[in-house]
Order: C-alpha cells, then sequence, then structure tokens
C-alpha cells in the first residue's frame, strides 16, 4: 500500500474552523487515542484497529482484505513525544516527531482517521502524505 495525499478540502476544512477558534492547548483524549494507538499498531494490529474511524478501517480492508494486515502493511512509525495538539470542533491534529496523526471525535470518543502523515514540503498548501487515511 503506497502512501496517500489526505485531500487537500479536509486541511481547508480544519484550517477554516480554526480560523473560527481553534485550540493549541493540549487535548489529554486526543493525544493518547493517538499515542496509543501508533503503540498498538506496532505490536498488536487487531487492538489498533479498534481505535480507527469507520472509513480507515474500510480503506484498510479493501485494500488489503482486513484492517490488521492493512496496518501491518502500512507500518505508521512508532509514536514520538506529542509537539502539539490542535482541537477544531470534532478534528484534531496531533503532532509527534516527524508525523502528524489525525483524529474525528465519535459518540464513543476519539477515533484516528489519519496516520503515519507527512508533508512534502513546509508549503502549508501541499497536503500531507499518509501511510495509513481513510478518505
Amino acid at each position: 500500500m503506497g502512501v496517500r495525499p489526505v485531500l487537500p478540502a479536509a486541511l481547508l476544512a480544519l484550517t477554516a474552523v480554526c480560523l473560527a477558534g481553534c485550540s493549541s492547548v493540549d487535548d489529554p483524549e486526543a493525544s493518547a487515542v493517538a499515542q496509543r494507538f501508533l503503540t498498538l499498531a506496532q505490536s498488536d494490529a487487531a487492538r489498533a484497529c479498534a481505535l480507527l474511524a469507520p472509513r480507515t478501517v474500510q480503506r484498510l480492508q479493501d485494500d488489503s482484505g482486513d484492517c490488521s494486515s492493512g496496518l501491518e502493511k502500512a507500518r505508521p512509525p512508532a509514536p514520538d513525544g506529542v509537539r502539539g495538539v490542535t482541537v477544531a470542533v470534532n478534528s484534531a491534529q496531533v503532532l509527534m516527531g516527524d508525523q502528524a496523526v489525525f483524529l474525528a471525535r465519535f459518540a464513543s470518543g476519539w477515533r484516528v482517521t489519519a496516520a503515519g502523515c507527512t508533508r512534502a514540503s513546509s508549503d502549508d498548501a501541499v497536503p500531507y502524505h499518509c501511510a495509513i487515511e481513510g478518505s
């Protein structure tokens, strides 16, 4: 499975909402889910899949037959120290080391929508390329 760019529209939506009132204060729940997901993705893909948003699970299943196999093929980077968290209503971006993890808030809590995301350049207009994503 190759690295896929996250849709620019999704990033523009997050940016637009941020302009209307984002919080760069650490959201402990979003950070915890992002870190737990990346940790489990290294050792227990089945449990890591439980932390993914439904579309992301579906994408991995479509690409690899099942979520666990998809995670093992994608091999997202191990978690690193959290550098920042941006929350925009029901979306969050957690920056860890050289990667970003995107999450969405569901009734059941935060779920990972994309992980292992890096920018191709420092230009904010360039979308992220993600090892795992659901859109």
